[in-house]
């Protein structure tokens, strides 16, 4: 990972300072937090996603992650920090679909509620939308979808799909309407020339039919 921003977490750059420029990064989607404390061993990641979300965290030491090692994390007030840029890459462990909206938790630093409930927006998408960039990475999207009941996934509409291949796809409505004028002119015009050809017998048809009803 590359770093884009490091400094010290200090009484004057506090981690709410740090989380808003975490959250306000154009440049990457998705940045990673790391908090070093010179008070302790803790240390671990923070990660984010476009639209100014905290997703999850991880503690190096004992390897604990979700909202409870995000408040650990962001309870530092002495230490350094770096922000860094995944280059795209999936970050699977700072991500545990939290998607707290930083703005939520910055007022309540450094003493975050001990339950992450009443801060985790439950519609995540619509905030991104508004950012303009729709493009999210599959770790870091919100987890909407539930396995459906098997009566859910029978009322569930289903899609059909058509083989490109197929008959029917190559069949094209438009030639046989041409063919089929086509057919009508030629039916007219083969009626016509033998009117034109075979007149003097019709005629003679004709006259013999009207004397024989007499």
């Amino acid at each position: 990972m590359d770093v884009i921003i490091e400094g010290k977490i200090t009484a004057d750059e506090g981690i709410d300072d740090i989380l808003r420029t975490c959250a306000e990064i154009k440049s990457v989607k998705t940045p990673v937090l790391r908090i070093n404390d010179n008070n302790s061993d803790l240390q671990g990641r923070i990660g984010f996603s476009q639209g100014g979300y905290i997703v999850g965290g991880k503690i190096v030491p004992t390897g604990e992650s979700g909202y409870e090692a995000v408040r650990r994390l962001l309870s530092v007030s002495e230490g350094n920090y770096a922000i860094l840029d995944p280059m795209r890459k999936h970050v699977a462990d700072v991500n545990q679909s939290l998607w707290i909206k930083v703005e939520k938790i910055v007022p309540l630093l450094p003493d975050l509620p001990e339950s992450p409930e009443g801060l985790i927006d439950p519609h995540p998408q619509d905030a991104i939308r508004q950012t303009g960039n729709m493009e999210i990475p599959p770790n870091l999207q919100p987890d909407e979808k539930k396995d459906l009941s098997v009566d859910e996934r029978a009322e569930a509409p289903k899609s059909v799909v058509v083989n490109a291949a197929s008959k029917s796809r190559k069949f094209d409505l438009g030639y046989w309407r041409f063919f089929r004028a086509g057919l009508c002119i030629i039916a007219g015009f083969t009626v016509v020339l033998s009117v034109f050809m075979y007149h003097n017998e019709l005629l003679t048809f004709f006259n013999n039919l009207l004397l024989s009803q007499k």
